[in-house]
């Protein structure tokens, strides 16, 4: 299709480790442009080898394509397989990768509370720590509740340097992002061959909230991404044009639902080593290898 758009940059993950922070801090950059949509789905869609020149044109218009680089970020392509195979066969050169990595214990938890606060995990977290075993990772249309798979970083992250080569793939922590902004982010810019900046504004984003009457939002939510049945039934009655002005009506809706910022409890230390025992200890040591990186930022693993 004449309208392909193929972006040179991406950020897969991790999630809940700042994705939404460095994806607003690349876009500050002259050169580079990131999706105005944070998270188009784009590349791992059930939908994607049905893509119409529509769909293309559409994914195209979320850049501005005169930058030198064009980026977008979408962490659930770090867990499937589908977009490490639709990226081979769509693109002749590599594009480039840039993961930024937490803690993984404290990412767990972020996850956790992240899931709690969207009204969609009734468990407590000790509960969920003893029967991690039982959250395998399987490909999802909704939010995901894959807390311990998620921090296999060097599990994930091997299979992109077995496609793409090391070469094209940089890491960053969110703790180096906190603590050492500029540097960090810097270190970006001279990966992808870009200009350094001298200055950045402060920006953070995705704080933990909760959100009010969970049941009637997840509702209003599926409803306007068609994961309900009756979305089915209403394309008889009504034209697409009138149910494409409702889905807009709902997103709009979702997007101005009132939340409020909440502290999660934290985890005693010995919640905190079963983690560890349980195989983080293991991958980080992997990931340390792999980088020749200490991950020192990372106290439970120094």
């Amino acid at each position: 299709m004449k309208n392909k758009f193929y972006p040179n940059l991406f950020i897969p993950g991790a999630a809940k480790s700042g994705t939404t922070t460095l994806h607003e801090l690349l876009d500050l950059h002259p050169d580079i442009s990131m999706s105005s949509v944070k998270e188009p789905v784009f590349w791992n869609n059930k939908k994607f080898n049905n893509y119409s020149n529509e769909d293309w044109i559409k994914y195209k218009e979320l850049f501005n394509t005169d930058s030198k680089i064009n980026g977008e970020s979408t962490t659930s392509y770090m867990y499937y397989e589908s977009f490490i195979s639709n990226i081979k066969i769509n693109y002749e050169e590599s594009p480039k990768f840039i993961f930024i990595l937490r803690n993984p214990i404290d990412r767990f938890i972020s996850h956790f509370w992240w899931m709690k606060g969207l009204g969609l995990e009734k468990n407590n977290i000790k509960k969920v720590i003893k029967s991690r075993s039982q959250f395998k990772v399987i490909d999802y249309d909704y939010y995901p509740k894959h807390y311990y798979q998620f921090g296999l970083y060097s599990k994930w992250i091997q299979n992109f340097i077995d496609n793409f080569g090391i070469e094209n793939i940089k890491i960053i922590t969110l703790e180096n992002l906190v603590s050492n902004r500029l540097e960090t982010i810097n270190s970006c810019f001279d990966f992808l061959d870009l200009k350094k900046l001298e200055s950045l504004p402060l920006i953070s984003s995705n704080k933990t909230t909760k959100i009010k009457y969970p049941w009637l939002y997840h509702f209003i939510r599926k409803s306007s991404i068609s994961k309900m049945k009756y979305t089915k039934i209403a394309k008889l009655f009504l034209s697409q044009k009138s149910i494409q002005l409702i889905k807009n009506k709902m997103k709009k809706t979702i997007l101005n639902w009132k939340t409020e910022e909440f502290k999660y409890e934290t985890l005693t230390s010995e919640y905190r080593n079963q983690l560890k025992d349980a195989g983080y200890n293991n991958d980080v040591k992997k990931l340390k290898d792999i980088f020749d990186y200490p991950f020192k930022e990372w106290k439970d693993f120094n």
